[in-house]
């Protein structure tokens, strides 16, 4: 039968290879602009948490940051209020899924570090739990 869990790595490793090209960034500058870091970072937070979920054999009921933060936090007790800070950052430059909102913003360099830093961290805990195979 079929689980959840069964995907787990191969969702973790998408998010590790987004993480890898960010965290390059944080040594030299980019090629990319920050529009494009922005949504690669996006995916990573997105593929980091599915991952998380999916270790749980979770279901992601949600693809925003805020939203799979708090899902993961009914499973997950070492989320930190700084990965909820991350996910919040994260949050903070698209409004897609309101008709009122304000579309996409471009994060600055600093509010980019930040959010990789946070990323890393969130990558940390995610690898933990995947390669404990528990």
């Amino acid at each position: 039968m079929f689980k959840l869990k069964d995907n787990t790595l191969d969702l973790f490793q998408e998010g590790a290879k987004y993480l890898a090209t960010l965290s390059k960034t944080l040594e030299r500058k980019s090629r990319f602009d920050n529009d494009l870091l922005y949504s690669i970072a996006a995916m990573c937070c997105e593929k980091l948490f599915v991952a998380l979920l999916s270790h749980y054999d979770e279901i992601a009921e949600h693809h925003m940051p805020v939203a799979l933060y708090k899902q993961a936090a009914e499973v997950e007790s070492d989320l930190t209020p700084e990965m909820q800070d991350t996910c919040r950052l994260i949050n903070r430059f698209e409004s897609i899924c309101s008709l009122d909102g304000f579309g996409y913003k471009t994060p600055n360099d600093d509010e980019l570090r930040r959010i990789i830093l946070g990323l890393q961290d969130i990558h940390a805990l995610v690898k933990s739990r995947v390669m404990d195979n528990g």
